[in-house]
């Protein structure tokens, strides 16, 4: 299919968590900085190096030298070989080099690491052109790699970027085609974040090699391990260089690399069927959540009930509500440990968007006042009186000691409703529909989660702000904080002061509505600066 095909290294090639996380491990500590979870470095894994140090850990461009400096140190001996080849990934080169095509490395990486990396694992002779960065600096972005490459490719007589494709797991990657008119083939068994490939337009995105080597030489099976990408248009470029096809089964004449896929023999995965998985998962992780809160209430409240020596609705009323709330505490923070376990790795922790620090100022009081706004409307509706059950839940949840509350309500049932509802529902919704779909569907599901019309109302709006601050910002932090300040603002100002009545009255409704729309406004303006800013 294709006459030259580029690949990027880490984490399509080769994984090198071990290597990389570790090298950066060490850099931090030279500046005092403990980093024990490699997992929260793997955002160091593509992108160039000083610039994540000054991302996420906001070194100036000194110190992000310096800490490159130090990295180098141990990865130069020690980190380059502490990576191993993906499944597979040997044979597939070997495959594609027999099949005439030519094969070309292009990796953010210094080009004297991975030449030795290269012949580390035996797999250096499949590749004509190798092009990394330069160790003084020189050549670190992805779209001057992919023009060196596509520059020694010319030389070659081999410059029709038509008949190229790029291959790599971050969007970085996908830019860099984009840059030089290539064709994209993403994988998604790397290190890109949940939805960053497919916003980045990458054409088709495979899970794993066998699902590389259906797109590339038109295998006999994917593993059910692809999905048709965005469906850019790229030409019509089925034909490898000395006009024979690269593999015996790809299609010809389609108008898209993704067309040209599913008509291959590999298996798809159609767009109904992403989806209902996408659904599955979701109500998987919310049935899970529920089950797991469920059983260890249920399981401390009969502790409780046997400590006393009597069943626990024999004990006075605010006890009773009192080991409830505790029970409750308990339970929600069981069910955020063992939901964070099963689903971290689908969850955004570290954001690759530019953040304005601004904007968490409006994010803030949008946090707030919509919840006093929503409560407003709610008190002046009435609609409690067709809520029994909200009536029993609010009076057990406010009756308790303030730091319980604030521990609860505040604090723990953010970090476990964000985590499955943001982080796992958003975000499976996100790799399947737009955005204002998966929003709105992510918003219902945390509605109707809290199982009575009054609570429904109230969290479907908060659940939608929710995601659009987890889609704005790249990360679960940002919906976390959001929801904790709302609780908390509404616990203290309505529970807490003896004039929280004040707040209920149609003229402080209507104010904190607005205040929530302008708030909203400026932090959507704030942000899309900033989303402009990190493309410019």
């Amino acid at each position: 299919m294709f006459s030259c095909i580029l690949f990027d290294l880490d984490g399509t090639i080769s994984d090198p968590k071990q290597g990389i996380c570790g090298c950066v491990q060490y850099a931090l500590r030279s500046f005092g900085i403990e980093e024990p979870e490699l997992d929260r470095l793997e955002p160091f894994i593509g992108p160039p190096l000083a610039e994540s140090f000054m991302k996420y850990y906001n070194f100036t461009a000194e110190q992000a030298q310096e800490a490159v400096e130090k990295y180098r140190e141990r990865f130069s001996v020690t980190g380059k070989y502490e990576n191993v080849l993906y499944p597979g990934m040997g044979a597939l080169l070997h495959d594609l080099k027999a099949s005439g095509a030519t094969l070309a490395i292009a990796s953010s990486k210094p080009t004297v690491y991975v030449e030795d990396i290269l012949v580390h694992f035996g797999i250096r002779e499949y590749f004509d052109i190798v092009v990394g960065s330069e160790l003084d600096g020189r050549r670190v972005h992805k779209e001057e790699v992919v023009a060196e490459v596509l520059s020694q490719l010319a030389a070659r007589g081999e410059s029709d970027p038509d008949k190229m494709v790029m291959i790599g797991d971050r969007s970085f990657d996908v830019e860099g085609a984009k840059a030089i008119g290539a064709h994209c083939i993403a994988v998604s068994y790397g290190y890109a974040q949940p939805g960053e490939l497919e916003n980045a337009g990458a054409e088709i995105i495979v899970r794993d090699v066998e699902g590389l080597r259906s797109v590339l030489l038109g295998g006999t099976q994917a593993g059910n391990s692809a999905q048709a990408g965005s469906g850019t248009q790229a030409g019509s470029s089925a034909q490898a260089g000395t006009g024979t096809q690269a593999g015996n089964s790809a299609a010809t004449g389609s108008n898209t690399l993704s067309e040209r896929y599913r008509g291959s023999a590999a298996k798809t995965k159609t767009k109904s069927g992403q989806f209902w998985s996408a659904v599955g998962t979701s109500a998987l992780a919310m049935f899970a959540y529920y089950v797991i809160s469920l059983l260890i209430s249920s399981a401390i409240l009969t502790a409780i009930s046997v400590v006393y020596a009597i069943g626990l609705q024999e004990l006075e009323g605010s006890s009773y509500n009192f080991w409830l709330n505790v029970a409750s505490a308990l339970s929600t923070f069981g069910a955020f440990i063992i939901c964070y376990g099963i689903w971290h790795k689908k969850i955004r922790f570290h954001s690759t968007k530019e953040i304005d620090k601004l904007s968490i100022v409006p994010m803030v009081i949008l946090a707030a006042a919509i919840a006093i706004g929503m409560n407003g409307v709610l008190t002046l509706t009435e609609l409690y009186r067709f809520s029994p059950t909200f009536q029993r839940v609010s009076e057990m949840q406010f009756d308790t000691p303030v730091w319980l509350g604030i521990i609860s309500y505040g604090i723990l049932a953010p970090l476990g409703e964000e985590i499955v509802f943001r982080g796992v529902v958003y975000g499976q919704l996100r790799k399947v529909l737009k955005v204002p779909y998966a929003v709105v569907l992510s918003g219902l599901a945390f509605g109707l989660f809290h199982g009575n019309l009054v609570q429904a109302v109230y969290a479907t709006v908060i659940g939608c702000l929710l995601a659009l601050v987890y889609e704005w910002y790249g990360t679960i932090a940002a919906p976390m904080l959001f929801h904790s300040v709302a609780n908390l603002f509404v616990y203290v100002m309505l529970e807490l002061l003896p004039f929280g009545s004040v707040f209920l009255s149609v003229p402080s409704c209507v104010l904190f509505l607005v205040l929530s729309a302008g708030s909203l406004f400026l932090l959507w303006m704030l942000q899309g600066k900033a989303a402009l800013r990190q493309k410019g």
